[in-house]
Formats: structure tokens, sequence, C-alpha cells
């Protein structure tokens, strides 16, 4: 079954499904009140992550569009989490909408890592803005896929350029194995993604011969949820770790029991 052809009809809490896409996993298989267990649950780690990170701007007293970004990645995995609970438009729109945006908001700190102390970055922000207002709009009126994954696609390979160039003039090996690590991460959750909508009758059928502690392992979107979301974590990271340099604060990663983390050694960045 493709996400683009499905049947609608369901037998669980939230009724018939409404959102233009449906995966690979079989509704309400293993709770009647959540659509997609597996996919939904899998959604912590765009939860979890960015409740740690958030809590770290404030202690650490970093700049606020850290926050900002870490706040927008808890508002993915919220949505995320109500689309595959429910399998509604509304809830679709929740997860896909603040994909772009959190997106942009990941390019303008990026962008700002080498402003003095204060700069806004107006113009990167008005147009950034611009693209995910108009994201938005075109996509709640045309209602195809395709929309929100070009958009957000070329986003995403404007935020790896941004990253390459960094690691080109900062020539820093620590942050170059973190982003191919993430890299990886990310492009690994990316490929099962596409092999379970190329091959979902696949795939289903490996699941069904499957011991019943293997099943969950089988749920190749679910593997995309963690994969992805703790690479986005760990950019938000690798932006914080090229501020906190450029502003000579001596940082340094770190390991806590989130995994990867940045420590400042010397006076904190004011808000």
């Amino acid at each position: 079954m493709s996400p683009l052809i499905f049947n609608p009809s369901n037998d669980g809490y939230w009724g018939d499904t409404t959102s233009t896409l449906d995966w690979c996993e079989t509704n309400y298989e293993v709770s009647w009140y959540i659509a997609e267990f597996w996919n939904t649950v899998t959604n912590l780690s765009m939860i979890i992550p960015p409740l740690y990170g958030v809590q770290q701007i404030v202690r650490e007293r970093l700049e606020k569009r850290f926050l900002l970004s870490f706040s927008l990645l808890l508002l993915v995995g919220v949505g995320s989490s109500l689309f595959h609970m429910t399998l509604k438009y509304s809830m679709q729109l929740m997860d896909e909408i603040p994909m772009v945006w959190s997106t942009c908001a990941f390019i303008h700190s990026l962008y700002m890592t080498k402003s003095k102390p204060g700069e806004k970055g107006l113009t990167a922000l008005c147009l950034l803005t611009l693209y995910s207002t108009l994201f938005t709009l075109i996509y709640s009126t045309w209602q195809h896929p395709l929309i929100h994954q070009v958009m957000y696609g070329i986003l995403v390979v404007v935020m790896i350029l941004q990253a390459v160039s960094l690691l080109y003039y900062e020539r820093d090996m620590v942050s170059l194995k973190l982003f191919v690590f993430g890299l990886v991460l990310y492009g690994g959750g990316f490929l099962l993604w596409n092999i379970e909508n190329q091959f979902c009758a696949t795939v289903q059928s490996i699941r069904r011969s499957s011991p019943s502690f293997l099943k969950p392992f089988t749920q190749l979107h679910g593997w995309w949820h963690i994969m992805a979301g703790y690479a986005t974590y760990m950019n938000i990271q690798f932006s914080i770790f090229q501020r906190l340099r450029f502003l000579k604060s001596s940082p340094s990663y770190g390991l806590d029991w989130i995994g990867v983390t940045v420590v400042q050694k010397v006076d904190k960045l004011k808000m």
C-alpha cells in the first residue's frame, strides 16, 4: 500500500482517516485509541531531546533563537504524535507545517553564527518567514504531499550547505565528526522511510512473519522519527557550539544522559 493509496475506513477511536497520507503500520493494531501506535511513540525522539535543550538554553543563558529552535522541534514532535495517533488532516498540518517553520529557524541560527552580539539578521529572518508563510498558504490550498516534501527538502539542503561552509572555514574535527554522524543518521532514517513507502507490502509480509518482540523493529517510518529527530537535535547542538566558538566562549562537546550536549567554560552569553 502506498501512503497515497489507502482505504480511509477505520474501526478505532478516531474514526475514518481524513489525512492525505496513511503509512505502512496497520491502523489500530496495538491500541484502539492510537491509529499508528509505533509511529506515535517514536516521536519521543522529537519531544525528550528538545525538552532537554530548552532547559539547557535557560540554564546556560544562551541566545533566544536557540530556545526557539528547540521549542519548534518540540512542536514538530507533538504535532507528529497527534497526526499518527489520529490520522486526521488537521493533525497532519500540525506535523508538516511546523517542520518547515522549524527548519527555517535552524537555518537562521546557522546564518547568525558569525554575527555580532545583539544583531537580529532581519533580512534573512524576513525572507525565511516569507518562505514559511507562502508554504503555509500554498499547502493549505493545494493538499498534495509533494508540495511539502519539495519545500521542506529545499530547506534541508540549504541547512546542510550552511554546515559544510562553517566546517570548511573552521576545520574543527570534533564538529566534523558530529556533522557526519548526524548526516548519516538523518540520511539513514530517510532511506528507511522511503524503503517502507516503496515496498510496503513486502515490509508488512516480513512483519507478519516475525516474532512478536521483533515486529516493532520493522516499523521503518518509526525509525525515521527516531533517527531524524535525534539528528535534528544534534544539528541544534552543532549550531550552539559554532556560535559559542565564534564568541570565544570556549565551548566543548560533552556527554549527558541525553547524549551529545555543548558546555561553556567561561562567561555565559546573555539573552
